[in-house]
């Protein structure tokens, strides 16, 4: 099935934002990129912030559906906390654009744009709510949700300083963690 114009343009976008930072992310440089006229992309996102709220959402929604596919083909107490660990770690190319787009945004526009707080707040509490339900101790999912969150910011930021081995040894233990 072919992606619709929507789509297209929040995918250029990640890609732009990836490529030369979210400061290059403009409506006419979005649609450049995504291979339309600006008046096309005027037609889905009205205003940049409109456009940023967006791609958190397309993210958010992306990832959520991520987590729920592999819990699915997962058994047992804690199968939603390591769909989310796995989620967050096991990515391809796609998810790991959309990963790495999403926490420039939220770094960028956090104290910018109080919705763009408001989206990464209620995702928070979203995944706070399902790693409750999720038949581990509320400590240790907390603990677990945390810390993959923290390793994730601190990869997107470039200021992680494990090694794959590391990386890889870490994740490990937060899946064990979650058994």
């Amino acid at each position: 099935m072919r992606p619709n114009n929507r789509d297209a343009i929040l995918r250029a976008a990640e890609l732009l934002i990836l490529k030369q930072g979210v400061g290059a992310l403009t409506l006419d440089e979005a649609a450049a990129n995504a291979g339309m006229s600006k008046g096309g992309l005027l037609y889905h996102f009205k205003t940049k912030d409109e456009l940023v709220r967006a791609l958190l959402t397309f993210a958010f929604a992306n990832f959520e559906a991520s987590v729920e596919r592999l819990a699915l083909a997962d058994q047992g107490p804690g199968r939603w906390l390591r769909s989310y660990v796995r989620a967050t770690f096991d990515t391809d190319a796609a998810t790991e654009t959309e990963s790495l787009a999403s926490a420039a945004l939220i770094v960028a526009y956090f104290g910018k744009d109080s919705l763009v707080r408001k989206q990464y707040e209620d995702a928070h509490a979203r995944w706070s709510e399902r790693a409750k339900h999720d038949a581990i101790a509320p400590p240790v999912a907390d603990v677990i949700r945390m810390a993959t969150d923290g390793l994730w910011l601190a990869e997107a930021l470039g200021v992680s300083r494990f090694d794959q081995e590391r990386k890889r040894a870490f994740v490990n233990e937060l899946l064990e963690l979650a058994r």
